[in-house]
């Protein structure tokens, strides 16, 4: 056997060795486009960075994507699923409304840390994406979890525990834009943040203003 045929099958070996199952190969690129969606944004984002990233030819890329907004897509809807799906879990395991959303909120405090990156993502796409179909995913997503807070906050009312003069839209967009104000500013490294009983401490001065005072 001549040296260049022995080069080209340790070559083959190689690219054999680095192909993936076609599944673990799209959560290989979704990950990488996670963090290049977070550290350059997604206009700076490309397909060629995505691919290089993953180690892969943006021929691979295509093969699963079929552009960058795909691509983009297919994270924000990975994201809405899995936040929803956890949220449910969640809510299941209590019987109380008050017990729901405080599963609710401890969730979301510990989730915006081991989920940083995919909350981020969501979070900055609100305000650097201009794109009408990403915008209308962003929606429908924020929505889904109005229903979802505003349906455990009206169960609330029915058995006293929360104002019953209070709409439960208005409690529920409440509540989600104090969640986007600490996952936006959770990067600064604010000292009250790791302090041991923040979390505690946050969710008791979030629901104050909905439990009934009767």
């Amino acid at each position: 056997m001549t040296t260049s045929a022995s080069r080209r099958r340790r070559e083959d070996s190689r690219r054999a060795a680095k192909r993936l199952p076609r599944t673990n190969r799209k959560l290989q690129l979704l990950t990488q486009a996670k963090k290049l969606f977070l550290s350059v944004g997604y206009r700076a984002t490309t397909t060629e960075k995505i691919a290089q990233a993953a180690g892969v030819s943006e021929l691979v890329l295509h093969r699963h994507f079929d552009d960058k907004k795909a691509l983009f897509l297919e994270v924000l809807r990975e994201i809405r699923e899995s936040t929803l799906r956890r949220w449910q879990i969640d809510t299941a395991k209590q019987a109380s409304p008050l017990k729901k959303l405080q599963a609710l909120a401890a969730d979301y405090l510990g989730a915006s840390r081991t989920h940083a990156l995919e909350f981020r993502v969501l979070h900055r796409s609100l305000v650097e994406t201009q794109d009408a179909e990403v915008t209308a995913f962003l929606r429908a997503f924020y929505l889904d979890c109005e229903i979802l807070l505003a349906q455990i906050i009206a169960e609330g009312q029915q058995v006293g525990v929360f104002r019953a003069g209070l709409d439960p839209r208005v409690g529920a967009w409440e509540l989600i834009r104090t969640a986007l104000a600490y996952t936006l500013t959770l990067p600064l490294g604010i000292p009250l943040y790791e302090e041991p009983d923040y979390a505690a401490r946050a969710i008791e001065c979030l629901l104050g203003c909905l439990i009934s005072k009767s």
